[in-house]
C-alpha cells in the first residue's frame, strides 16, 4: 500500500514539473538569418541544407551562419586474414555564427559517429552507410538548430 502512495505522489509531481522542450514549437523561419554558407561534401550538404531548411533574409541585417561539414571513416575490426569486418563513421558540423557587425557569436563544433558492419555485399554496405550517414546528420541537425535557437533567444 505504502509502494502504491509513493508511486501516486512521485507522478503527481512529475507531472506537474511543466517541463516542455525547448524544440517542441521551434520555427526556422523566426529565425533572422541573412546568409548560410555550406562547405563541404556535396551530398552532406544537400542533407544538412534539408534538415536544417533555414530561410535566409537577404534584405534583413541578420545573422551569419558558416557549416563546415565534413566526413570520416576508420576501420574498426578485421578479421584474422586482415579483411575490415566494421568501420566507424563520423560526421562532424563546425558552426560559426556572426552577427550582421561581423562580431563571433558563437563557434562551435558537433559531431557524431556510428559504428557499422561489413559484409561481402557491397550494395547493402553502401545502402546501410547511407542509412546511418542521413540519421547521423539528422542528429547533428537538430543538434544546431537548438545552438541557433538559443542564440535568436539571446539577440531578443
Amino acid at each position: 500500500m505504502i509502494k502504491k502512495i509513493v508511486i501516486c505522489c512521485i507522478f503527481v509531481l512529475l507531472s506537474a514539473c511543466g517541463f516542455t522542450p525547448m524544440l517542441k514549437d521551434f520555427d526556422s523561419s523566426n529565425l533572422n538569418i541573412q546568409k548560410v554558407n555550406y562547405t563541404g561534401n556535396n551530398n552532406l550538404i544537400y542533407l544538412a541544407k534539408n534538415y536544417l531548411n533555414l530561410e535566409e533574409k537577404k534584405e534583413t541585417k541578420g545573422l551569419i551562419v558558416n557549416l563546415v561539414i565534413s566526413e570520416s571513416s576508420t576501420s574498426t575490426a578485421q578479421n584474422t586474414s586482415g579483411i575490415v569486418t566494421e568501420e566507424q563513421i563520423t560526421l562532424s558540423i563546425t558552426i560559426n555564427v556572426l552577427n550582421n557587425k561581423n562580431v563571433n557569436l558563437l563557434t562551435d563544433s558537433v559531431s557524431a559517429s556510428r559504428k557499422l558492419p561489413i559484409s561481402n555485399n557491397l550494395s547493402s554496405d553502401q545502402e546501410t552507410r547511407r542509412i546511418e550517414r542521413n540519421n547521423l546528420m539528422q542528429n547533428l541537425t537538430q543538434k544546431i538548430k537548438f545552438k541557433l535557437q538559443l542564440i535568436s533567444k539571446q539577440q531578443k
